[in-house]
Parts: structure tokens; sequence; C-alpha cells
């Protein structure tokens, strides 16, 4: 029994590490811009990514002061906008696990709704990094 759970952690820890992905700069630019974000706001999105996950798709932030947990490539948190199981759910009708994969198109379709809702004011990375600051240059992608 014990050698069968250690194969299955084996295995799980192997499966996740083959889903995750860390994007270069530029290569998070390219994405983005397949995802349709606006080239306006492309420089904001690329530093709170930057800020908030490392531009690391497989990342799980630590527990906030409520016990929630932030999820992903734009750290999206589990109390209201994903759910922390195998069914989806929470406002964005999704698993958090869905959030962390080398497949970015939920976490996007998340992330901006709630930025439609919020702005950049949802994520603490952009409000003490990006806002007002300079900005990563993004010219040469």
């Amino acid at each position: 029994m014990k050698l069968l759970l250690a194969i299955t952690a084996v295995v799980a820890a192997y499966y996740l590490q083959c889903e995750a992905k860390t994007f270069t700069r530029c290569g998070l630019v390219q994405e983005l811009r397949r995802k349709n974000y606006p080239e306006s706001e492309m420089r904001d999105w690329v530093c709170l990514v930057e800020h908030e996950s490392g531009r690391r798709t497989d990342i799980i932030g630590p527990p906030n002061r409520d016990g929630s947990r932030d999820h992903g490539l734009f750290q999206i948190n589990d109390h209201l906008w994903c759910n922390d199981s195998n069914i989806p759910g929470k406002d964005c009708h999704v698993t958090c696990a869905e959030l962390r994969t080398d497949d970015i198109t939920k976490a996007c379709t998340c992330a901006r709704l709630i930025f439609r809702r919020q702005g950049f004011y949802a994520w603490y990375g952009w409000i003490n990094h990006c806002k007002g600051k300079p900005l990563p240059d993004i010219s040469m992608c």
C-alpha cells in the first residue's frame, strides 16, 4: 500500500510538472496578444503577472488572512473566483486547478472578468509594483 502511494505521488508530481509553464516576458506578451488582450493594457498585464506569479502557471500562493489562496499565472483567489474541488464553480465557473495549467485560456477569461469588475485594483501585485511606476519594456516583443 505504501509503495502504491509513493508511486502515485511521483506520478502526480510528474504530471503537475508537465502541466506547468514559465513564460518568458515576450512569450507572455505573445500569448496575451493571441488572447486579444488590448495593446494599451499589455504592459500593465505583464507587470501584474511578473509580480503575482513570476510568469509561472503552476503557482499556489500562501494562505491569505481569510484562509483563501491565489492560483496560477494571475494569482486568482479561490474565495470568489474558482472552486478548489473537482467541480467548476464560483464566479469564473472553473476549478482552481484549471487556472494552474499551461493552457492559460481559462485563467485569461477569469482574469478579464475580474478586471471588468474591479480593474487592476483587484491585484496587490499591480497596486504595489506597477501602479504609477515604470512598467516592463515589451518593445522587443
